[in-house]
């Protein structure tokens, strides 16, 4: 059994790291609030709140297995949707019935998704055909979607959606499953399917792994980053649609700390920038553990809440170190024997 675990832990350095990390949150805050730990109202809570960037958290995590990064997926989901809302405040009135509203709303979700696939069309090619870094040029592309946001908008919030709409932040389906947990789940299992068993995710571990490489064995990389963007940004505003539903309301700055979260949550699952390695589940478990310190944080409240941030901070700066010491490289390389 000891042997199965070891090979296991020494296959799964990652996966191991984290299940670890779980338990060792689960153990600490059933010690200290085991009460309000494992009441049903935490645990919807839980699965209530890390949807909206849980699944932003999975389109940014195309983009590093590729081997690039999106800094401006926040920025141009909150302009996405800053449309789509004032699209479904101007054509809904009193006396429409559910079905013209839900008409409504799918036509603005059209909206936002078209906003989303045309700003990773222009990540991808800012990218790949003018070679911008990828950090760069998509730390402008953010500059712009938030000027343009601010523009719109004079910097305020806009409101005015159907209740329908509203709802879905806060609707159990079933009675007891977290309406945006669902469309989570959908988007995980999605994603997953095309990173395991389609071509396309073949060629995107390849390309993060080896452009080069890639170029010579006939891949159109070219392609294949916008497409990734295209997909990456489709995905994320997925995720401000649900923070929108959570708010009822969109504004130009809602949501700036999930950029910094969602690459907290990657490099802890062991999806690194530097493209052509991590796993889905890791990033599963990554964003219960990260959702878990917020909610135990939460637990106590003499306790300022940006603690959560002081922990995801420094969660970032070991598993960095550690990460040093799993890719062989940094402090932790062993030193060879010296031949007799």
């Amino acid at each position: 059994m000891l042997t199965k675990v070891k090979e296991f832990s020494q296959k799964n350095l990652y996966t191991s790291m984290l299940l670890a990390l779980l338990v060792l949150l689960l153990l600490f805050f059933s010690i200290t609030k085991g009460g309000t730990l494992w009441s049903l109202g935490t645990w919807n809570g839980i699965f209530m709140q890390f949807p909206e960037y849980g699944v932003m958290t999975i389109g940014v995590m195309f983009c590093f297995i590729s081997g690039n990064i999106d800094m401006s997926f926040v920025a141009l989901g909150n302009f996405a949707c800053i449309l789509g809302v004032q699209y479904m405040a101007a054509n809904v009135t009193e006396g429409m019935g559910n079905g013209q509203i839900i008409g409504v709303m799918l036509v603005a979700v059209l909206i936002v998704m078209v906003i989303g696939a045309i700003g990773g069309v222009i990540n991808g090619l800012l990218i790949s055909l003018l070679n911008i870094p990828p950090v760069m040029a998509t730390i402008a592309m953010q500059l712009v979607w938030t000027g343009v946001s601010v523009a719109i908008t004079e910097g305020k919030a806009v409101s005015g959606l159907p209740s329908l709409y509203t709802d879905i932040g806060h609707k159990m389906v079933f009675g007891f499953l977290p309406f945006p947990f669902l469309i989570f789940l959908i988007i995980f299992v999605i994603s997953a399917f095309l990173l395991k068993y389609t071509t396309y995710g073949e060629k995107l571990y390849m390309i993060g792994t080896n452009i080069k490489a890639a170029k010579f064995s006939a891949i159109n990389t070219t392609g294949m980053t916008v497409a990734t963007f295209v997909l990456c940004d489709v995905i994320c505003c997925i995720g401000s649609l649900l923070m929108v539903s959570t708010m009822a309301s969109t504004k130009a700055d809602y949501g700036t700390s999930y950029v910094m979260r969602c690459i907290l949550i990657l490099v802890l699952a062991g999806v690194l920038p530097d493209g052509g390695m991590g796993k889905i589940s890791n990033v599963f478990l990554a964003i219960i553990s990260i959702q878990i310190i917020a909610s135990g944080v939460n637990m106590f409240p003499s306790m300022n809440t940006y603690y959560a941030s002081l922990i995801w901070g420094g969660l970032l700066i070991i598993v960095l170190i550690l990460s040093t010491k799993l890719t062989g490289n940094g402090f932790f390389v062993k030193k060879r024997k010296k031949s007799s």
